[in-house]
């Protein structure tokens, strides 16, 4: 079957799987549909992975930390209560899901299993990427979660491993990674929607990762995260083409995730209110591509949408992890360390990964970084850093570590995590309700209000 049909009959199913989560305990794999293939191969099982990943990097998740860190404003319905930093158990019911069906953990133990089993290496070591993205992400954001226990034969009820379990395995996964794209066999090819199986490309990708999962412990670990991130992200993603993107394209079944949100949901959420008037006094050329003029004229906080050249078009393709990332990831641990001048130059990469995907000069922001030392150029790091990470999780994260940007955060203070899904809470005894659930994760002890 040509992959771009089946890309789009995959993509069209999940996304609509991924709305109706049922209330069913979704980890066991005993639980699978009785009516399904019983069997796929590991292309067929690959296309929806992917697509299921793509699915988590750009939903509710990414809408939540969008309002949190005001890159985005809840302006109706559920998401002005969002906004407020009101949170249920529900809001992320079915991303929760997706870490474990739908091309989630099930899905990638099978597809891994047939990759190992017929010496194709390559295909196992991108496919261990996958699965260490989304529990690497899944531990960020809801901290402890079943993992060693889940899609296990026998075992209804998986226990919750400690976020620092989950961090240490998905860790040893890339590391895995890195050595099964250097071992060969035969590749995913045209399956795989990004790289066509680039060993190079990849294994670039697994050394970003790594670096953003030590700077998630850097808030706990000090210097020794630092260096482990500097030391991976020296190696990872160099150039806006190396880029790891959600792929996306004008049919209405792969349209992105956002755009989608926005036309169906027009008036829930706009523009944010730190994100717009900083970038407005900055006079930011990257503008138009995140946002449209508001209906007054210019860039209006709460009132301009997603730009629909941009990160709003129906076939924009999400990074998911960036060159820009990769560099700011650089500039972090340079200053952290120590290394001031480090730092600077690392950050200026990252301003010339933007000018490559925008198309634009960001010459005053690189002039901004000259100005400055001491306190105030690692507060200009993490600022560009929030402004290249537009509608990435991520910055929720670099927020939490940070508490940069300077955002005003309304009244309560913003969560630190997110709710267990609601339907695996229900049927696994092992899973705290609400009220007993921690206020923090582990690798975020400390609060920024």
């Amino acid at each position: 079957m040509n992959t771009t049909i089946r890309r789009g009959r995959v993509l069209g199913a999940l996304l609509i799987a991924a709305v109706l989560v049922g209330c069913n305990d979704f980890i066991s794999p005993t639980d699978l549909n009785p009516n399904a293939v019983p069997t796929a191969t590991v292309d067929q099982l690959f296309t929806g992975i992917q697509v299921n990943t793509f699915y988590f990097s750009e939903s509710q998740i990414a809408r939540i930390a969008s309002l949190w860190t005001q890159q985005m404003a809840g302006t109706d319905r559920q998401f002005a209560i969002l906004d407020t930093y009101r949170l249920n158990e529900e809001d992320a019911d079915g991303e929760f899901s997706a870490l474990y069906t739908g091309g989630g953990l099930i899905d990638l133990r099978d597809a891994i299993g047939q990759a190992e089993e017929s010496g194709r290496h390559l295909y196992a070591g991108i496919l261990k990427i996958y699965e260490a993205y989304l529990f690497g992400m899944g531990a960020s954001m809801f901290g402890d979660i079943p993992y060693s226990e889940a899609a296990t034969e026998g075992i209804d009820a998986p226990g919750l491993d400690t976020q620092a379990e989950v961090y240490a395995t998905v860790q040893s996964l890339l590391d895995q990674a890195i050595v099964d794209l250097g071992a060969g066999g035969a590749g995913p090819g045209s399956v795989d929607m990004n790289f066509a199986g680039n060993a190079a490309n990849w294994t670039a990708v697994a050394h970003t990762l790594k670096a953003r999962f030590h700077m998630h412990w850097a808030e706990v670990n000090g210097s020794s995260s630092y260096q482990a991130a500097l030391a991976e992200a020296q190696q990872g993603i160099a150039t806006s083409a190396g880029n790891w993107r959600a792929i996306h394209s004008t049919a209405s079944t792969e349209n992105n995730l956002w755009y989608q949100f926005m036309r169906d949901r027009s008036g829930y959420i706009s523009s944010g209110d730190y994100l717009v008037p900083l970038m407005v006094a900055e006079n930011d050329p990257r503008l138009p591509f995140y946002f449209s003029e508001a209906s007054t004229g210019g860039y209006v906080a709460r009132d301009s949408e997603l730009s629909l050249t941009g990160y709003g078009a129906p076939d924009f393709n999400f990074p998911i992890l960036s060159c820009a990332e990769n560099a700011y990831i650089q500039a972090e641990a340079s200053f952290k360390l120590g290394n001031e001048g480090g730092a600077r130059t690392a950050a200026k990469a990252g301003l010339a990964c933007q000018e490559a995907m925008w198309n634009v000069s960001l010459a005053a922001l690189s002039s901004a970084l000259d100005a400055k030392s001491g306190t105030a150029l690692f507060e200009e790091i993490m600022k560009q850093k929030y402004e290249a990470l537009f509608l990435d999780m991520e910055a929720f994260n670099d927020f939490k570590r940070t508490c940069l940007p300077a955002i005003t955060q309304r009244e309560g203070g913003m969560p630190a995590r997110l709710y267990y899904g609601q339907a695996e809470r229900q049927s696994n005894p092992n899973v705290p309700a609400p009220a007993q659930q921690p206020a923090r994760n582990t690798n975020d002890p400390n609060s920024c209000s």
